[in-house]
């Protein structure tokens, strides 16, 4: 890491309500494999894959056999990439920041992050997979969640009061609000030209829904289990949710509401957060509270 870089970021010793690493806690990500019949989705034997004392995290699978997550390091969170074959770990960032929400960027050159500095902001920085020097892309807001749309584009959770989902052309800083109150859940779509995203329209209604950066247009997919923060998708279209200790599915062409997967409990588990799938849905990464 860069001098420039390495000096600039620290530890944030108090985190907003908003901030990435609002309340951490103590966490393991397991892998359980996926069994799949049909329109049916089975979980089984899961495998503690971190085993590290804190906060483990965020699981992003970057090819079928890797993964790279948030870990505890030293009072710090660190980019980790995991191979799931050899089993061996890489430490990526070793900052006095704390880097959160690692993913692939959409060319496949880099990981990228957020890095959360000491006067509150939260900055998307991209490492080269390769090794080389990072690269901050600068922004005037305050970054939270995100996900990629293509090479220039960003969606993004924006902090304030209250919370925005925004559109972040990062080759000319500009932002579009697409709408309030989004979750902290932000993907794009497999095999559609589409994200999507948890719309918190009140305390009690929730929904999935999707924007279309071409057309500007908001589609509801389907309402939201009140509460579940955490969605991903299968590259079938299959979307995933974590709820307290069940993990449920839905597919817009064969479902008409949330389906039950697991329920953690059977596995003498509790309280699933963050989830993903690997490519070829052989494996699901699921956070569990320790």
């Amino acid at each position: 890491m860069s001098r420039i870089i390495t000096t600039a970021l620290a530890t944030i010793v108090l985190l907003t309500k908003f901030s990435l690493g609002y309340a951490q806690s103590s966490t393991e990500i397991f892998l359980f494999e996926i069994e799949k019949e049909n329109d049916t989705y089975k979980l089984t034997n899961p495998t503690n894959i971190t085993n590290n004392p804190g906060y483990d995290n965020q699981p992003y699978f970057i090819s079928d056999d890797e993964l790279v997550y948030a870990a505890t390091y030293d009072n710090q969170t660190d980019i980790v990439r995991l191979n799931l074959e050899s089993k061996e770990k890489t430490r990526m960032t070793n900052t006095p920041g704390s880097e959160f929400s690692p993913k692939l960027t959409p060319d496949g050159k880099y990981i990228s992050s957020i890095i959360l500095d000491r006067d509150g902001s939260q900055t998307l920085v991209k490492y080269p997979i390769k090794g080389g020097e990072p690269k901050v892309i600068p922004s005037e807001q305050k970054i939270g969640y995100y996900c990629w749309f293509d090479k220039k584009t960003v969606f993004s959770f924006v902090v304030g009061s209250p919370p925005s989902l925004q559109e972040w052309n990062t080759k000319n800083s500009e932002f579009k609000i697409i709408m309030m109150n989004p979750g902290r859940s932000l993907s794009r779509i497999p095999n559609q030209k589409t994200i999507s995203f948890i719309h918190k329209e009140s305390d009690d209604i929730w929904y999935v829904n999707s924007y279309d950066p071409y057309t500007d247009k908001v589609t509801y997919i389907t309402e939201c289990i009140k509460g579940a923060e955490d969605m991903t998708w299968a590259a079938d279209g299959t979307a995933f949710l974590s709820n307290q200790n069940k993990i449920y599915k839905f597919n817009g062409e064969t479902d008409n509401s949330w389906q039950l997967v697991a329920n953690m409990e059977a596995f003498k588990l509790t309280n699933a957060s963050r989830l993903a799938i690997s490519p070829n849905l052989k494996w699901m990464a699921i956070v569990i509270d320790e």
